[in-house]
């Protein structure tokens, strides 16, 4: 193994850290030459923390690139640890003015820049134009011309205060309902509509000047028989011959199932760079033997004529040209405008408005999303700041008799607390006059798309059945009419200014 192979191996790497200090592994590894990292929640625990960690790492060498997912809305790293909130893609596509959307993204780009960040891998360009695509609420929407316009706004905002942003998941995961994390989208169209039509958002954030662009784990059937992240068809053909785009191209992290059900994390690593990407996220998960094992692989490749030493050479002059913009360093950063932006797009229906100050808020939890990472969701703890006790239950697909446990909460919150008026719905259950002698109590239900979640259905239509006076808040991507409940607010996401902007409603402000 050679110093020189060893390098140029080490560069085009991307792990995770694992800890929120520099790890021992770490220094080892950029001291020979690792590209940088992929941050991760558990690295990250305050904004004091943040910068500590991210100017150690800068300190260790020239050129370590830091990179995370802080896409706005559902997706991101910083806004719980001080960085700023804004509404995610689904939101802003409603909202449908691109000039706001480019704010939005500047906003995010100057928090990042705060932080130490230099490359974030954002934003979402896929098309959801099937419903139960896993990423809908991360889209600006169901329209590729849309969602072409909004893609060049975010990349244009973001980039212009300093960060490299990156467009993914090319070519887009719009058409089909798999999970990459879990197993391997197909998408069944030709060459000539990939180019004429379903690649319009890519064309237009590589038309932006985007950095950088994410390969997904797609498996474009008509094209190749092996998933896009090492499809030689699809890097080189598509996204370099056909689009033009002469940036960094990552991968999605190689430890999602999939590309790891197709193969090793070695052979992906060898098998991406061949087919013309750049730099390799190795996944939440991948540490220092990762990094050993896929160094090892490239040079051994290169070793054994597999792989042009001429192709690695090129992927890390690449990777060098990311984390050079100017940064936009005297700008004030303003955190009205993601809070602005929420109140914009709520929209109420009925009359959500809290009667009394006891509330039950029954939270329909969605399966949950690795890209998400650990953030919360949900009203719970600004109603109990704003003054209003609040009992809390939260039901999963795999719960335990979750259509069971939800029936019997509401039915005995109902009857200790609740006033005349909602006397059990239909059937009578539950009621009664207000044990606290406030005269009513509230209950909230919660849910973020559930249109994707079969069991989450009929529970809700049994809740309507037997308590319309209810109120809910949807936080997903819109699909079902919840018009026959007392009030509904829908947010179009979940963060933490769309948390608020429902809680506003809620409290009638």
């Amino acid at each position: 193994m050679t110093d020189e192979l060893a390098r140029l191996a080490h560069g085009v790497l991307f792990p995770a850290l694992g800890r929120p200090t520099v790890p021992k592994w770490a220094r080892a590894r950029i001291a020979a030459g690792l590209g940088g990292f992929v941050l991760f929640g558990r690295d990250l625990v305050s904004a004091e923390q943040i910068k500590e960690l991210t100017g150690a790492l800068h300190g260790l060498r020239d050129h370590v690139l830091l990179s995370l997912d802080e896409e706005g809305g559902d997706v991101n790293r910083l806004e719980p640890h001080g960085g700023t909130s804004v509404p995610g893609n689904h939101a802003l596509g409603r909202i449908d003015r691109p000039e706001l959307t480019r704010e939005a993204a500047y906003q995010i780009g100057l928090s990042l820049v705060a932080a130490g960040i230099d490359w974030n891998l954002a934003p979402a360009v896929d098309t959801a134009v099937n419903p139960l695509s896993p990423n809908g609420i991360r889209c600006f929407g169901p329209d590729r011309a849309r969602v072409a316009v909004h893609a060049a706004a975010w990349v244009e905002g973001l980039q212009a205060a300093g960060v490299s942003a990156c467009a993914k998941h090319f070519p887009g995961h719009g058409l089909s309902s798999t999970d990459a994390h879990l197993g391997t989208p197909r998408v069944d169209l030709s060459r000539q509509e990939l180019v004429d039509d379903y690649l319009a958002p890519f064309r237009a954030a590589i038309g932006a000047g985007v950095d950088s662009i994410m390969v997904s784990h797609v498996h474009l059937s008509r094209l190749d028989s092996v998933p896009a992240t090492i499809s030689p068809a699809v890097l080189t053909g598509l996204l370099r011959d056909e689009l033009g785009f002469d940036g960094v191209v990552i991968t999605d992290a190689l430890e999602m199932h999939g590309i790891r059900d197709v193969a090793s994390l070695p052979e992906a690593a060898v098998r991406a760079i061949a087919a013309g990407a750049d730099a390799l996220c190795l996944g939440a998960w991948s540490f220092g033997a990762d990094v050993d094992l896929a160094v090892s692989a490239l040079v051994g490749a290169v070793t054994d004529g597999v792989l042009p030493v001429a192709r690695l050479r090129e992927a890390h002059a690449r990777v060098a040209r990311l984390g050079t913009r100017p940064r936009a360093r005297g700008a004030d950063r303003d955190d009205t405008v993601g809070a602005r932006l929420a109140r914009d797009v709520v929209e109420v229906h009925g009359d959500p408005a809290l009667r009394g100050r006891k509330v039950l808020v029954v939270r329909f939890d969605p399966t949950h999303s690795p890209a998400q990472g650990g953030a919360s969701w949900g009203v719970e703890e600004q109603l109990r700041d704003a003054g209003v006790s609040v009992e809390a239950l939260a039901v999963a697909g795999d719960t335990y008799n979750a259509e069971g446990i939800i029936k019997a909460e509401i039915d005995l919150f109902l009857d200790e607390y609740g006033s005349d008026d909602e006397a059990g719905g239909a059937d009578g259950a539950g009621g009664g006059v207000a044990a606290d002698g406030a005269g009513g109590a509230d209950v909230v239900l919660q849910v973020r798309s559930p249109h994707r979640f079969p069991w989450q259905q009929p529970v809700l239509a049994e809740v309507l059945r037997r308590h319309p006076q209810c109120v809910v808040v949807d936080m997903g991507v819109p699909h079902d009419d919840f018009s026959a409940f007392r009030g509904w607010v829908r947010t179009f996401g979940a963060s933490r200014v769309c948390t608020e902007a429902a809680v506003r409603v809620l409290l009638g402000r």
